[in-house]
């Protein structure tokens, strides 16, 4: 069945008494916006910068560590650990293991989690050359949802 010609009459219709057809208002959801990492102080690591951070979207949090190499040279091998905790309340875990990190920057991945809004998120960020005791960054990220 073909509903067009009925749909063009109606138009050419209010056309002639000079009313116009205007389109329905569409519902524009608003685009998910996260916020902008907070990161703890850099600690240097043999030849590496190394800073946690923590990204907020709402309710739900992100801990990651950043490894910078500070001059050329070759990657190796090392034992990183990334945590996260709500103060006052639970873990939300520890990624930890061996990663081999190049020249640049590298990002690892952390645990993340759904928190009460108003928490506080403490996440740490280590990285060793096995054995060596690490230096660790820390940051406290406050939950505003």
């Amino acid at each position: 069945m073909n509903r067009t010609i009925p749909a063009l009459s109606t138009v050419s219709a209010l056309a002639v008494l000079g009313l116009t057809v205007a389109a329905a208002p569409t519902a524009a959801a608003a685009p998910a916006v996260a916020s902008a990492p907070t990161c703890g102080p850099s600690v240097r690591m043999i030849n590496r910068l190394n800073i946690v951070c923590v990204t907020v979207d709402g309710p739900s949090v992100r801990a990651y560590g950043v490894s910078t190499q500070l001059a050329p040279g070759s990657g190796r091998s090392f034992i990183y650990k990334v945590s996260a905790t709500v103060l006052g309340g639970e873990s939300l875990g520890t990624e930890s293991g061996s990663a081999y990190l190049g020249s640049g920057t590298a990002y690892i991945g952390g645990p993340s989690g759904v928190v009460p809004c108003g928490s506080t998120v403490r996440a740490s960020f280590s990285l060793t050359d096995f054995g060596t005791p690490p230096p660790t960054s820390v940051v406290d990220v406050v939950v505003t949802c």
